[in-house]
């Protein structure tokens, strides 16, 4: 099986947040494919296995578990389809998955992905989240399927925020995501920070699905559908994300690092 690693998010090799990427022509069965992804050991392992011209199915697997959506590592995959030349890049790529079809197109020199939108309802997790921040004020949004969200009111909050990680970890949410409005004079519009303990990964460089909750909240509260965001994480990540209805539109690039096989 051919592997790449694949940095997303980022247009700088070693930075934004990379995943690993595994095409093949069959799945082989999930416990090969987690023990695949606990060896890589990145936030997310891709597999992808073809059933058209420009049509795949695609899985997506942490250290731990399966997870029903992950925007990095799409992106990852899509970068390593379009660079083995595996895809027209003329069409779009629409990837079949437990979050149902995504497609993927060329915008320029950036990959752009065309994900639901989702709205986070109250789940009862507020006063768990008021011991995580402490004394901090802020707004907790609620919980999608995935991820628990609050909003700070500043960019240094959010960068300097150290994470009680066990306590993280006991939010029946997959993980917890921190933002807030980025600093005057930025070139970009907030900021986010993301903590998934509970799914093998402590903070996630650059978190895709995340902003699938926060591309429509920022849109709401900035008064634009089209917004740049900035990833807080030790490596960093940028993209650019609008919202149009029940959709979220997330666009970045993508380097690859490494190549090589699984032999065993």
């Amino acid at each position: 099986m051919l592997i790449t690693v694949v940095d997303a998010f980022t247009r700088e090799p070693f930075r934004g947040n990379p995943a690993a990427t595994v095409r093949l022509s069959a799945f082989p069965d999930d416990a090969r494919m987690q023990a695949i992804a606990r060896e890589m050991n990145l936030s997310e392992t891709a597999f992808a296995v073809p059933l058209a011209p420009n049509r795949f199915q695609l899985r997506w697997f942490t250290p731990t578990r399966e997870v029903p959506m992950c925007g990095h590592a799409t992106l990852a995959m899509a970068h390593s389809l379009h660079d083995m030349g595996d895809v027209d890049a003329a069409q779009p790529l629409v990837f079949e998955t437990l979050s149902g079809e995504l497609t993927v197109r060329l915008n320029g020199e950036d990959l752009e992905m065309d994900f639901p939108a989702m709205f986070p309802v109250p789940d009862g997790q507020a006063a768990v989240v008021r011991t995580i921040l402490g004394d901090r004020p802020h707004e907790y949004l609620g919980c999608v399927p995935m991820n628990a969200t609050v909003v700070l009111n500043s960019q240094r909050e959010v960068a300097r925020f150290t994470p009680d990680l066990p306590l993280i970890a006991t939010l029946t949410a997959a993980g917890f995501c921190i933002t807030a409005p980025a600093d005057p004079g930025r070139d970009y519009d907030f900021v986010a920070r993301f903590f998934a303990p509970q799914s093998g990964i402590n903070e996630d460089p650059v978190t895709g699905s995340a902003y699938c909750t926060l591309a429509p909240y920022w849109a709401k509260r900035l008064g634009r559908l089209t917004l740049r965001a900035r990833q807080l994480s030790a490596r960093g990540g940028e993209l650019t994300v609008s919202h149009a209805d029940d959709r979220v539109l997330l666009r970045g690039q993508a380097v690859t690092t490494m190549r090589g096989h699984i032999v065993v």
